[in-house]
């Protein structure tokens, strides 16, 4: 069975509607988004020392007294501590931050509404609020089959609604949208009638059942639609699950084409082809004779075009003319010229450009192996569709430097990387130590079983991040202790020779810059003990992945340079910061959004992440 997420369907819907589309209200941030999400998951929980649902049922025959109530323990128990736990990041943000205490009024307000609704409908509940929580949930997981005529097999479609609400005694049921400042209010839309679609088609909602969306931006909107008018709706939304599925009999290829998908390209399009000639006729137009070999290789987001050079032509005058190449067929960015494996190839921005889904992959990851795990990690797809994964085992490749600008797809490349490990790995085999100083990035992993132990999951505001790092150097410490006790020199002999697992620890920094800029005690603290690792850590089963978007010598000092010789560059800003990362020009001309070069021994490699959808993310990080 085909299994699709709502959020794969959601990223489909906005791409179709545009950068137009935009709805009213400020914009606001990705953590301010996250506390939002944060507190009414708090409000709604069971836990009466946070829930909100208590306060409102305990005081909801005087709504003023309730509304003042909730206000106050939203702000003093859920909301400031968690502004000043992300103090530092959030300075300059100071209209965000009002904007977000706004949606807070707007949302405290609305929950002592519904409560006191849901007591006059049912005044049992008065004594009873656990039972509140019970009609109002936070993310909520939905799941339901899909089977229409002309589909070669079901879909799967599964999501997580940030709130159902569901009243009694009533067919109406409330998909409840958290979106914080500027909305989309199309694409929203269009998200909570996929949740109205699940719940009706796995008999959790009544087929008759109306769809009331609501949203904080930062005022109450609030938009009621009834089971008709959401008809024609359905049916558009079936088809374009059935085309993103490729379950579409007949029509798979066509699909895929227009979706942008994740099939692997077969023969190439004539208009490839033409691309090719093009590419020949410009270059001959600033006197560089070439030919081209073969048909072209169709990458996600690039064309590859093996070329050989005319008679008397140098590499240095193809490169030379990639700017005015670039204008004469213009294309979004530089060709790029990459030597690999005896071959010359040119690669130039692809027109018709395709997304790469991790779940269209998934099944390439290694399997499960309960006793020594896997050290692959998976670094992206290349030109002709096929996996590049790196060995942390293997001398070379034991610890990973990575860096992109804003926009390459740095963090989802991150993610994207930990999903691979998780996948193929049990908490047994495989434990995770994240550094999160922006708070953005591995939000979903805070309660993961893969964590090496409780605070390894670090973000600003804890202790100081070269505890951790020393904790690290500890425990690599004792691991060689236990290898010499077993008669061995590194984790996979003593792991053979004992018959017991010991977990492979994975350390991931999303941004090692902010992480040494606190104060230089920390900065120097910090590098020691990145050093030690990168130098010893390998054969003990610990390894090093750090990103950053600033690749200057600041950030990577000479010892990291040595020690971390596997190297992501996704899109970077200049010439000088691709020297930095890969010790050769090319990353300023990739294309973003997981474009990357992936260098271990030999020339980089060009490479194009997967896309891990936010769906799979929650997937993959909250089992």
């Amino acid at each position: 069975m085909i299994q699709l997420s709502v959020a794969d369907v959601r990223a489909e819907l906005a791409r179709a509607a545009g950068s137009h589309a935009g709805g009213d209200g400020e914009p606001s941030t990705m953590l301010l988004g996250r506390v939002f999400h944060e507190v009414f998951a708090d409000l709604v929980s069971a836990d009466p020392t946070r829930s909100g649902l208590r306060i409102a049922a305990e005081c909801s025959s005087d709504p003023k007294r309730c509304e003042e109530q909730l206000l106050d323990h939203v702000w003093h128990r859920l909301l400031a501590p968690r502004l000043l736990r992300n103090g530092a990041v959030l300075q300059g943000s100071s209209a965000a931050v009002m904007m977000l205490w706004k949606a807070a009024q707007s949302l405290t307000s609305w929950l002592s509404d519904i409560v006191g609704e849901l007591i006059e409908q049912q005044p049992a509940l008065r004594g009873g609020w656990e039972h509140l929580a019970q009609a109002l949930q936070a993310e909520v997981p939905l799941r339901c089959e899909l089977k229409e005529p002309g589909w070669a097999e079901p879909v799967q479609l599964y999501g997580f609604a940030d709130s159902v609400l569901r009243v009694p005694g009533r067919e109406a049921f409330c998909a409840v949208e958290l979106k914080l400042g500027r909305a989309n209010p199309a694409v929203d839309l269009g998200q909570a009638a996929l949740y109205h679609l699940i719940l009706t088609r796995s008999a959790a909602a009544a087929p008759r059942s109306a769809l009331a969306l609501m949203r904080f931006s930062p005022d109450l909107d609030e938009m009621l639609v009834d089971h008709g008018a959401l008809a024609p709706a359905r049916e558009r939304l079936l088809e374009l699950i059935g085309r993103l599925a490729q379950v579409v009999r007949n029509d798979a290829p066509a699909a895929v084409a227009q979706h942008g998908g994740t099939a692997p390209a077969t023969n190439p399009a004539e208009a490839h082809v033409e691309i090719g000639k093009r590419l020949v006729r410009a270059y001959r137009e600033h006197g560089v004779g070439i030919e081209v070999r073969s048909t072209p290789m169709a990458g996600p987001r690039f064309l590859r075009f093996d070329v050989r050079l005319t008679a008397g032509m140098r590499v240095d005058g193809l490169r030379k003319r990639t700017r005015e190449v670039q204008h004469r067929l213009e294309l979004g960015s530089e060709p790029l010229i990459v030597p690999e494996a005896g071959h010359l190839y040119v690669d130039i921005e692809r027109p018709d450009k395709q997304t790469v889904l991790f779940s269209s992959v998934r099944a390439q990851l290694p399997a499960i192996d309960s006793l020594h795990g896997s050290a692959k990690i998976l670094i992206g797809a290349d030109a002709a569709h096929e996996l590049r994964f790196a060995d942390l085992s293997s001398s070379g490749r034991s610890h990973v430097l990575a860096a992109g600008a804003t926009g390459s797809g740095k963090s989802e490349w991150l993610r994207m990387m930990l999903a691979s490990l998780i996948a193929s790995n049990t908490p047994d085999t495989l434990r995770i130590v994240t550094f999160d100083p922006k708070f953005a990035a591995f939000a979903d992993l805070e309660k993961s079983k893969f964590l090496w132990k409780p605070d390894a999951y670090w973000v600003t505001g804890e202790r100081p991040a070269s505890e951790l790092f020393h904790d690290l150097i500890e425990e690599m410490e004792r691991r060689y202790q236990l290898t010499r006790q077993s008669g061995t020199d590194n984790l996979r002999g003593h792991v053979e020779k004992t018959g017991k697992p010991l977990a492979r620890i994975v350390c991931v920094c999303d941004e090692y810059y902010a992480l040494i800029s606190q104060n230089r005690q920390e900065k120097v603290q910090i590098e020691e003990a990145v050093s030690l690792l990168g130098a010893k850590a390998r054969a003990a089963g610990v390894h090093l992945v750090l990103a950053t978007q600033q690749p200057s010598r600041q950030t990577i000092s000479g010892a990291i340079q040595t020690n971390l010789p596997c190297r992501v560059a996704l899109l970077l800003g200049s010439h000088i910061e691709s020297n930095m990362i890969l010790g050769a020009p090319g990353a300023e001309r990739l294309t973003g959004s997981g474009d990357l070069l992936y260098k271990d021994f030999g020339d980089p490699v060009r490479l194009q992440a997967p896309y891990l959808t936010d769906g799979e993310r929650r997937r993959w990080f909250r089992a």
